[in-house]
C-alpha cells in the first residue's frame, strides 16, 4: 500500500460565516490538491477532516494582544511586521475575525497543528508582491501566474482566474509547507502569538533541499 503524501492546508478565513472563506491543500510534492471557497465553519472542518493535513496555515489573528488593552490594541507581531515594511491591521479592527479564528483553532487543536500566517508577508518574502489593487483582475492574474512557479497544478489564469480568497488560501498552505521544512521565521512574541513568514531566500534553501532529496 503506497505511503500517503503529507498534506498542508491553508485557510483564508472570512470574518463572517455568510462571506466566502478560501481553502486550499497542497501535497509535500507541492501539488495543488484543492482550492475552493466555503462559508460555515463545519464546511471548513469537513474539508480538513477529509485531507487530514499535517499542518494548517490560517490567515487570521489566532491570539489577542497581551495586557488589558494591549499596546494600541495591537500585538507585537503586527507591529514588528510594520517595522519590516509590511503593514497589518490592528487586532482590535478585526475583532469578529479574530474571535472566529480563535474558536476555529480551538476546535482543530486536539487533532491538528495550526500556525498564523499573513499572505502579504509571504508575497513580499517570495518576491511576488504586486503594486496593483489587491482585488483587481490584474493583481489576481499576476499572483496566480507567479504562484504557479511554486505550486504545481495551479490553473492558468487565462483559463480559470481564482478569487482573492482562493489565492490567499494557497499562500497560506504554501507557508505551512515552508514552515514544516523549517523555512519560516516567527515574528512577534511567542507568549502573545507569532505570525510565521518565509525566511529570506526561502526558495533558494528549498532548491537545495530538493537537490539533496534527489541524491538520497
Amino acid at each position: 500500500m503506497p505511503i500517503k503524501s503529507k498534506v498542508f492546508f491553508g485557510v483564508d478565513l472570512a470574518g463572517r460565516i455568510d462571506e466566502p472563506t478560501g481553502i486550499a491543500a497542497i501535497s509535500d510534492k507541492r501539488e495543488l490538491l484543492l482550492v475552493n471557497t466555503v462559508k460555515p465553519d463545519i464546511a471548513i472542518s469537513n474539508y480538513i477532516e477529509y485531507h487530514r493535513p499535517i499542518l494548517i496555515g490560517i490567515d487570521a489573528p489566532l491570539s489577542l494582544p497581551s495586557g488589558r488593552y494591549g499596546t494600541y490594541a495591537s500585538r507585537k507581531c503586527d507591529r514588528d511586521l510594520s517595522t519590516l515594511g509590511i503593514p497589518t491591521f490592528a487586532t482590535s479592527m478585526l475583532a469578529q475575525l479574530t474571535f472566529r479564528a480563535i474558536s476555529l483553532r480551538k476546535h482543530l487543536e486536539p487533532k491538528y497543528d495550526t500556525i498564523e500566517i499573513y499572505p502579504q508577508a509571504t508575497k513580499v518574502r517570495l518576491g511576488i508582491a504586486s503594486n496593483s489593487k489587491k482585488n483587481g483582475m490584474d493583481s489576481r492574474e499576476f499572483l496566480q501566474t507567479k504562484l504557479s512557479r511554486f505550486v504545481k497544478n495551479v490553473p492558468r489564469a487565462s483559463k480559470v482566474l481564482l478569487s482573492d480568497d482562493e489565492l490567499d488560501a494557497i499562500l497560506a498552505a504554501y507557508t505551512a509547507y515552508l514552515h514544516y521544512h523549517k523555512l519560516t521565521e516567527g515574528i512577534g512574541d511567542s507568549q502573545e502569538g507569532l505570525i510565521y513568514i518565509p525566511i529570506i531566500d526561502a526558495q533558494k534553501h528549498l532548491s537545495s533541499l530538493d537537490a539533496s532529496s534527489k541524491c538520497n
